[in-house]
């Protein structure tokens, strides 16, 4: 029932970490979206980023982005951000 009302649609399943500080989104449903994480690198919570060899460790759990257990996005803010990939 819970799937059914909000269809979870912000559940990321897989992440690719590019190279050029963006990030291929794959969600529950099969949908894959781009996510640039470039406007958030002047911020001081994702400062680490600016590190590519850190940056290119994301990983999809819990239905996010994470990279270790102190930095991660809010799953609605990368769907809400990102843009659809044909």
């Amino acid at each position: 029932m819970f799937e059914s009302i909000f269809g979870f649609k912000w559940e990321v399943q897989a992440v690719e970490p590019k190279e050029d500080y963006t990030l291929i989104l794959t969600y529950k449903n099969g949908k894959k979206r781009l996510f640039d994480c470039k406007p958030l690198l002047g911020d001081s919570f994702a400062a680490p980023l600016k590190d590519k060899n850190f940056f290119m460790t994301a990983k999809a759990h819990h239905h996010t982005v994470m990279w270790n257990d102190k930095l991660d996005l809010c799953p609605e803010y990368l769907y809400e951000n990102s843009v659809k990939i044909k």
